[in-house]
């Protein structure tokens, strides 16, 4: 995937969630320097700042890289926002008691 197509396929998840993750194996560096680029573009795009960081694969069993892509400047319109849709999410979420219909 180029970057412009990175950049799109981010911007609705930062819209909605204002951050955006993916995992890379360790020796991705450029898989990994591209999501963190991207991240910064897309979010910029969106009218906010932007902050990557990615964690270290020495802490994981797996070893592999969460790379992240976050907005630091939301408004409080956007923090009430995403109460909103986290307390939707939460009312919406099937029950662990409730009988499975799913094969």
């Amino acid at each position: 995937m180029d970057d412009d197509e990175l950049v799109a396929a981010m911007m609705p998840a930062l819209e909605i969630d204002f951050q955006v993750t993916d995992h890379f194996e360790e020796w991705d560096t450029e898989g990994i320097a591209q999501f963190r680029r991207c991240g910064r573009r897309a979010i910029r795009k969106l009218g906010y700042k932007a902050h990557t960081f990615q964690t270290d694969p020495a802490k994981r069993d797996d070893r592999r890289v969460i790379v992240y892509a976050m907005v630091t400047n939301r408004t409080e319109d956007d923090e009430a926002r995403l109460a909103e849709r986290s307390w939707f999410l939460i009312q919406n979420m099937p029950s662990p008691f409730d009988e499975r219909t799913d094969p």
